[in-house]
């Protein structure tokens, strides 16, 4: 059997739109790549001369009307072009050279390509040590012309001076249509002081007023003198990281090379948003949008930080999610976590100031370590039915700590609880069931008690069969006009008598009515097979009337059949609203006429005036 081998067929222009339109997030960019490469070729050369590490020059100060990147780096020859140039995908300049990871920011080649996001052709002259100068021109459509300028440029060519004074790279661009106010002067000092103010070189733009400098700041973070630097963290977060902080955290991460700020937030976060960190690598700005830099607990939290070791993505817009990323997302949360146990124990009343604006963030934290569950759960605020309280506080009124599953149940059974002077803590919101149940973590002598609808039962009392008797009649009215909600109704008697019906959907019942939901859409043998399991009890919610209630009493006397009936509708429309329902059709229909019978009835017994 014969086989074919064959290369495959690359469609150049098309890996170059796909690299410099699709690999990054906009073309402002373009400035971010040419100040890269720009250091990595001044790191690689070594040495220093008088000129600037990069010199920008805006199209609309530069004569010819074009864009010049011009740097003091080590410069090409004819085949470093080939190598870092002109072939897409080669490894980089790193590995070609020798050098660690650590040493350089990019790969020139890639970076380069961002340029023609901004300009249709990219001209490059460039030498190296005493060599010949040599000119590439790349063009989008994948071309590109290599020659060697044995006599250099023309002496009026601003890059013919600037390479006269040492090597260099000189990159040269013609703005595309519609991409001309990016490659001018108001942007360029705009987009260099953005990704560059940070770098530790000579970054300086060309401008009609004169060279402005667009690197060599400080961060904020490095300030030596301690209450200077305070505020610049506080300026810096502030405007840049989400506003007013409540505490800015200096971080250190060593084996990241990492130091900064951690912000925590001055306003509640929204726990499904992570936040977005400001990175800066050897003092480039990677981006103000990156993620995943601090553990998902700690999303009240946003970075400013600089690291020396951790690696970006191909597009320079990101951070490779690698061992010491993940080392780093640790140690900062660790950080965090340790000034939070510090001022648990030290600054009680600001902690609880930070509880009430990050108390979501906090309880997840709590539920994934130990120690910080000791220490913040007995400074969690709780809803109960007797207010909101500590559940140490809960604990020195009860013996055990009662708390409802969902905000549903909590509903149903809380004001019945309360009459009764038992005490229930909502477990419904976010982590606070899981936190209760933790009790016993904390305080193993807690007993802590999950209670649900049904419990009520053993807190309302039977009616004595007299008095059911006495009232038949009524009840089978009130159930009569209840069938149609597929409510059952019982005649119970509890505190507070102020309650006049209580609205009960135990799980057994629920569970009973997704089962047959089920059976009746489902074939003829899985129906039969879920009949197998159905105990035929009842899946209706149940109504309790309170037959200590004035309101319930009057209404069950009534001689007006068809106003009692209406009267028993709003009872149950008010059970449904005071227990946080879903109204489904049905229901919303019954409030709606209940509420207008009422009405009418109320306005025709007054003749239309009021009293």
């Amino acid at each position: 059997m014969r086989e074919d081998q064959s290369t495959f067929q690359v469609d150049l222009r098309g890996i170059v739109d796909l690299l410099s339109h699709h690999l990054y997030s906009g073309p402002r960019v373009y400035v971010r790549e040419l100040m890269q490469n720009a250091v990595d070729a001044v790191t690689v050369r070594g040495a220093a001369d008088d000129r600037p590490a990069l010199l920008l020059v805006p199209t609309d100060v530069a004569p010819d009307g074009r864009l010049h990147a011009m740097d003091s780096g080590v410069g090409l020859d004819a085949d470093d072009v080939r190598t870092f140039l002109a072939t897409i995908g080669r490894s980089s300049k790193r590995d070609e050279l020798g050098l660690a990871r650590s040493d350089l920011l990019g790969q020139f080649g890639i970076g380069l390509l961002s340029c023609f996001m901004v300009s249709e052709d990219i001209e490059v002259v460039s030498r190296r040590a005493d060599g010949p100068w040599v000119r590439w021109v790349g063009h989008a459509d994948g071309t590109y012309e290599l020659t060697t300028l044995p006599d250099g440029l023309d002496a009026g060519d601003d890059r013919a001076t600037w390479l006269a004074g040492g090597p260099g790279t000189c990159v040269t661009l013609a703005p595309r249509r519609g991409t001309e106010h990016l490659l001018d002067t108001v942007s360029v000092v705009a987009l260099a002081r953005h990704f560059g103010s940070y770098l530790p070189h000579r970054v300086v733009v060309r401008t009609a007023e004169g060279e402005v400098e667009a690197s060599l700041q400080t961060p904020p973070w490095r300030i030596e003198d301690p209450e200077r630097r305070r505020a610049a963290c506080v300026e810096l977060a502030t405007a840049e990281l989400g506003g007013p902080p409540f505490h800015v955290l200096p971080i250190r991460v060593p084996q990241a090379g990492l130091d900064g700020v951690a912000v925590i937030g001055g306003h509640r976060a929204a726990s499904a948003s992570q936040g977005r960190h400001r990175v800066h690598l050897k003092g480039m700005l990677l981006s103000d949008q990156v993620a995943d830099l601090v553990p998902e607990w700690a999303f009240f939290v946003r970075c400013a930080v600089d690291s020396q070791l951790l690696r970006p993505t191909a597009n320079r817009e990101a951070l490779f999610d690698d061992d010491l990323l993940e080392h780093t997302r640790t140690e900062i949360g660790a950080q965090v976590r340790a000034w939070l146990v510090r001022m648990a124990s030290t600054q009680p009343e600001r902690m609880q100031r930070f509880l009430t604006i990050h108390q979501v963030a906090v309880k997840a934290m709590a539920l994934q370590d130990d120690e910080m569950l000791r220490i913040v759960l007995p400074l969690l605020p709780f809803e109960t039915n007797q207010g909101r309280c500590t559940l140490p506080e809960l604990m020195r009124t009860t013996d055990v700590v009662r708390v409802a599953a969902t905000v549903d149940d909590f509903r149903q059974v809380g004001s019945v609880l309360a009459a009764q002077g038992v005490a229930v803590v909502n477990g419904g919101y976010t982590f606070d069931l899981d936190l209760v149940r933790r009790l016993v973590d904390v305080e193993p002598s807690a007993v802590v008690e999950v209670v649900v609808p049904g419990d009520v039962d053993g807190h309302v009392r039977l009616v004595p069969d007299e008095r059911l008797g006495e009232v038949a009649a009524a009840l089978a009215d009130v159930r009569a006009a209840l069938d149609v909600a597929q409510v059952d109704v019982e005649l119970r008697a509890f505190a507070p008598a102020s309650l006049p019906a209580l609205l009960l959907d135990e799980g057994d019942r629920r569970e009973r009515r997704e089962v047959r939901a089920a059976a009746a859409e489902a074939d003829d043998v899985w129906s039969a097979l879920l009949g197998a399991f159905d105990d035929g009890g009842s899946d209706r919610p149940r109504l309790l009337l309170n037959d200590t209630n004035p309101t319930v009493r009057r209404i069950l006397v009534l001689q007006d059949t068809a106003l009692r009936q209406v009267a028993a509708e709003s009872l149950y429309g008010r059970a449904l609203l005071a227990g946080g329902r879903r109204l489904r059709p049905v229901d919303t229909a019954l409030i709606d006429r209940s509420f207008n019978t009422l009405l009418d009835r109320a306005v025709d017994e007054s003749g239309g005036t009021l009293a």
